[in-house]
C-alpha cells in the first residue's frame, strides 16, 4: 500500500504544470567599430537572449579595455540625436534585446588604446538574477553595421 501511495505521489507531481523558469542569459553577436588614431571612445553591441520566462536586468558593463563603460539609449526627436545614460536595460523573460547601432549601445570612454579590425574587446556584463557573463567581442572595420551572419 505504501508503495501504491508513493508512487501516485511522484505520478501527481510530474503531472503538476511548470512554474516560471528563472532567467537563462546567453549573449550573442557582440561587436564594436573600430577607433582611429587619438579617438578615446567606442561603443559596443550585442543580442541578448533571455531563454527563462522570468525577467532580468543589464546593470553595469565593464572592460579593460577603457575606463568606464556606460549602458546609454540613443533617440531621434524632430532630427536631432540625442544620448541618455541607462541606469540598467531591462531584459524581459523569453525574449530579446539587441543593442545596435543608432539605439541602445555600451558607450566606452577613457580606451587604453585604439580598438583594432581582428582584435577581440572582452566585456563583463553583470545582471542583476543571472550574475555576470564574460563575452569577447569582434571588432569589426569602421564602416562596419553589424557582424556578418
Amino acid at each position: 500500500m505504501r508503495r501504491l501511495l508513493l508512487i501516485g505521489a511522484l505520478m501527481l507531481a510530474a503531472c503538476k504544470p511548470a512554474g516560471p523558469t528563472a532567467p537563462t542569459i546567453k549573449v550573442r553577436e557582440a561587436w564594436a567599430r573600430e577607433t582611429g588614431p587619438g579617438q578615446t571612445s567606442g561603443a559596443a553591441y550585442f543580442t541578448i537572449v533571455n531563454i527563462g520566462s522570468e525577467g532580468d536586468r543589464l546593470v553595469s558593463v565593464t572592460t579593460p579595455a577603457a575606463s568606464m563603460a556606460m549602458l546609454h539609449g540613443s533617440s531621434n526627436s524632430n532630427g536631432v540625436m540625442a544620448m541618455r545614460m541607462m541606469a540598467d536595460l531591462p531584459v524581459p523573460g523569453s525574449a530579446a534585446v539587441t543593442l545596435a547601432p543608432l539605439g541602445t549601445h555600451v558607450m566606452l570612454t577613457g580606451l587604453t588604446s585604439p580598438l583594432h579590425a581582428g582584435d577581440r574587446l572582452p566585456l563583463t556584463l553583470r545582471f542583476a538574477r543571472a550574475g555576470m557573463r564574460q563575452v569577447d567581442a569582434a571588432v569589426l572595420p569602421a564602416s562596419a553595421s553589424g557582424p556578418v551572419r
